[in-house]
């Protein structure tokens, strides 16, 4: 499939549905409550660029921070979402709609943070992978932190795990677990047009992009094939799982356990 095919299918489920990716983060979830605790944790400076921030999250959570805050999304359903989440909680977020790979036609300057935390989701041409994080690159600030997170190779597997394991025997992408066999990343339709990365792809892919690794990291931790079942108990055991989790998200060994992972990284 080409990519500017690709492209259109993740821009249509998007816009078809910017809700559902609001509330996928609605409440009390892993994924959300751990990345938030790293983001201010590592973050600098006061400015943020939210490439492929979809309807906003992350961008509203950091604006409530007290950070200037730029959203960028492929989809207008996203941003139009993300303008009318802005509005109701009275902040000030810029918005643009645009295609992560090419920034050009923005008149964005420099930032002293660079999330992208959703454009590698999708793209699957490594060349795109690489045009996306060199347009992230060249608007982080000389000392700025870039911030990107993956789909995990093991997601699938988690996914029926945790929500349907009886349907695993309808998997049509049977060859997601050949690649994972081989130690490799996948593309190819689940949700939309998506790529499962292995981890052991993620140091050197930025390595010789020109970063340096702070650190990386599973943003569920080591919940994500108990997800529904962990996230609907009383508060007091969600929270004694988020801190096992924090303590051991950074750990490689159990990467796996994690849908999701983030790398943060500076220039060199």
């Amino acid at each position: 499939m080409n990519t500017k095919k690709e492209i259109e299918i993740v821009k249509k489920n998007y816009n078809n549905n910017p809700q559902l990716e609001w509330d996928r983060l609605e409440g009390f979830t892993y994924e959300f409550e751990i990345t938030k605790k790293f983001l201010l944790n590592h973050l600098k400076g006061k400015t943020v660029l939210d490439i492929g921030g979809g309807p906003g999250r992350y961008s509203i959570f950091l604006a409530k921070q007290g950070y200037e805050v730029t959203l960028i999304d492929l989809s207008s359903g996203n941003i139009n979402l993300a303008k009318q989440k802005i509005n109701e909680n009275n902040l000030n977020i810029k918005t643009y709609e645009a295609d992560a790979r090419d920034l050009s036609k923005l008149n964005l300057g420099k930032f002293d943070n660079v999330l992208v935390m959703g454009p590698l989701y999708h793209l699957s041409k490594f060349d795109d992978r690489i045009k996306c994080i060199n347009e992230a690159k060249k608007h982080l600030a000389k000392n700025g932190k870039i911030f990107v997170s993956f789909i995990n190779i093991t997601a699938g597997l988690n996914y029926y795990l945790d929500e349907c394991p009886e349907k695993i025997i309808y998997e049509q992408a049977l060859d997601l677990f050949d690649r994972m066999k081989e130690n490799k990343s996948w593309s190819g339709m689940a949700f939309t047009q998506t790529t499962f990365t292995h981890p052991k792809e993620i140091e050197p892919f930025f390595d010789k992009l020109g970063f340096e690794k702070i650190t990386l990291f599973g943003q569920e931790g080591i919940t994500g094939t108990r997800l529904e079942f962990i996230q609907n108990l009383d508060e007091n055991i969600r929270k004694f799982y988020l801190n096992i989790s924090l303590k051991l998200c950074e750990n490689p060994y159990y990467y796996s356990y994690s849908n999701h992972l983030m790398y943060i990284g500076k220039l060199k």
